[in-house]
């Protein structure tokens, strides 16, 4: 299950014109920015091209990231190989990967996703591509593609002694009653690549969307308001004009800076991968 919140989509904005999750969806389980339950499958394909975070979904994908930082060897993978993973890598795109590949050496088990979710394969592939073009640019390892087994589930067994037979008895049924209670809770976590990118930092490359400001800007200042990655800032350094600042990772090339911008002084281009793609 996955919903839209509205109050951070690029439909709330008069010049926001967003239908990049109704476009990507496999199951054709989004329309007019409404998530059909029914027909969603959780594979979190929507919330990888939402450019403002407003997908949200069981997944708590950040703290799943964060996992692999546990991991003796950075490896992707989804909950079939490992309960503390995401139920679906999905949610992955391109930018995700190049940040999670600054730290340490990355590899990624695709070897299921073709057979259980045929769009999330052949999307991962793109993005891995892409990603892959730039990590050889640089000269620096690229992403791996591995088959992890599944991790055995082995099940706890306790001995109880008998005095503490009915004390036990009590428990289970209190624990019961309050996994009833959150089994009919739906818990649903908001997850923003481009915040989560820009918290890790780094220096961003071709993979970015790219954003250019000309001289024709008059720090009206409006762009730094509407930004919804808070990617844009107006500054005025000591003994220095005022002057608008571009924070490149947080920035998800959403484009409605420049829709918006009076002076047309804003130009937001994807990244210079994709360019090249189009070139191609």
């Amino acid at each position: 299950m996955r919903t839209i919140d509205l109050n951070r989509c690029l439909l709330r904005y008069a010049q926001g014109n967003c239908d990049a999750c109704e476009a990507i969806c496999p199951q054709g389980a989004v329309h007019q920015h409404v998530i059909d339950p029914g027909k969603c499958n959780d594979c979190g394909l929507c919330q990888a091209v939402c450019p403002t975070g407003a997908i949200a979904g069981r997944d708590d994908c950040a703290r799943a990231l964060d996992h692999l930082s546990q991991l003796t060897r950075q490896v992707l993978m989804c909950s079939r190989v490992d309960d503390d993973s995401p139920s679906c890598l999905g949610f992955l795109n391109r930018r995700i990967l190049w940040s999670l590949t600054r730290e340490r050496e990355l590899a990624i088990d695709l070897s299921r996703c073709k057979a259980c979710r045929p769009a999330v394969f052949r999307w991962l592939e793109q993005e891995i591509d892409a990603c892959q073009q730039v990590l050889q640019e640089e000269g620096r390892p690229p992403i791996r593609l591995v088959r992890v087994k599944p991790r055995a589930k082995t099940p706890a067994v306790q001995s109880v002694e008998r005095r503490h037979f009915f004390r036990s008895l009590f428990q289970s049924a209190t624990d019961g009653l309050h996994s009833l209670a959150e089994a009919q809770q739906t818990r649903l976590y908001a997850f923003d690549p481009s915040l989560w990118i820009a918290a890790r930092g780094g220096t961003p490359g071709t993979l970015f969307p790219q954003l250019t400001v000309s001289s024709s800007c008059n720090t009206c200042g409006l762009c730094t308001v509407l930004c919804p990655e808070r990617a844009l800032s107006m500054r005025q350094p000591e003994g220095m004009p005022k002057k608008l600042y571009v924070s490149a990772l947080a920035c998800s090339g959403c484009g409605l800076c420049a829709a918006s911008c009076p002076a047309k002084a804003i130009v937001c281009k994807k990244s210079a991968v994709d360019e090249q793609s189009n070139l191609d």
